[in-house]
């Protein structure tokens, strides 16, 4: 349960890197599974088409609006108070929605808008925390959505706007904090941290991003390919990818695995019958 009183499912799908032609049928085939938490972002270029996924569904009477929990971030163009609800509302549209269950800054940087450019070069701009932080807060205050939170924020980040919400007494809470996070980068001092300000973390490349191909190397190593944690799956009759997606939940994590093929979507969900061993999270927390 979420600081702000609603309940966000342990697994979601992620739909980072989901193409068009390819991620509306995702979306479509994961709640036909069971998934009732889909993550989305305005810079990932595909709402629109998750926006007529879920329209179709809605429209067909397979799945209902409040049984959902839908999310996305704010890009970094956007962190100025005024344009928050601007953005968030261009999102609602993309996605066919009257409001978010959950509205991420996506990074905690603000970039300069740049003449011509689609979204940013890069350029730093000068919007503090505080200013975005606002603009979120009137977004639930206008019906927009129903939590706000971070996205790759780190403690003295998170603080900034915890120090915010202390010192005003008037504030909306951090719901959530979305990372990247597995064994390899196991973020255990951040969610000790965020777990005793009552922020639940989510993790996203849950499974160590194994589709980053551009980013990978031969010498890289693939989470989903090792033998210390295909060994532990196999102690339980569960594949390496559902010993990975348990490591999270196991500890108050919610998971976001990215796929498109039903019978993955289904296993990575399939991970609740089922209880690692102290030793076996030790193994993986210390890889």
């Amino acid at each position: 349960r979420l600081a702000s009183g609603f309940d966000m499912p342990l697994v979601g799908l992620g739909t980072w890197k989901s193409k068009d032609g390819v991620v509306g049928d995702a979306v479509k085939a994961a709640i036909r599974c069971g998934y009732r938490h889909i993550d989305c972002a305005h810079c990932y270029d595909n709402e629109a088409e998750i926006g007529a996924a879920l329209k179709e569904l809605f429209d067909s009477g397979e799945i209902r609006r409040d049984e959902l929990f839908v999310v996305s971030k704010l890009w970094n163009t956007k962190h100025e108070q005024r344009d928050v609800e601007r953005a968030l509302r261009h999102t609602l549209a993309q996605l066919q929605l009257e409001y978010l269950d959950l509205y991420l800054v996506h990074w905690p940087m603000a970039f300069a808008r740049t003449e011509g450019a689609p979204r940013a070069d890069g350029s730093p701009g000068d919007v503090p925390l505080e200013e975005t932080w606002r603009g979120m807060e009137a977004a639930v205050r206008a019906g927009l959505t129903r939590s706000i939170g971070a996205s790759n924020f780190n403690q003295a980040q998170l603080a900034a706007i915890d120090y915010v919400l202390v010192s005003t007494k008037s504030g909306i809470p951090i719901a959530v904090n979305q990372v990247e996070s597995h064994p390899l980068l196991p973020q255990t001092s951040l969610l000790d941290f965020c777990r005793a300000r009552k922020i639940v973390v989510t993790a996203y490349s849950p499974l160590g991003s194994p589709d980053n191909v551009r980013a990978r190397t031969d010498s890289d190593p693939s989470l989903l390919g090792d033998a210390g944690i295909a060994a532990i799956g196999a102690s339980y009759g569960k594949s390496a990818a559902q010993v990975l997606v348990r490591f999270h939940t196991q500890r108050g994590v919610v998971a976001i695995p990215k796929s498109k093929t039903p019978a993955y979507m289904a296993a990575n969900l399939d991970t609740f019958d089922f209880e690692l061993s102290e030793a076996h999270m030790a193994e993986l927390e210390a890889m």
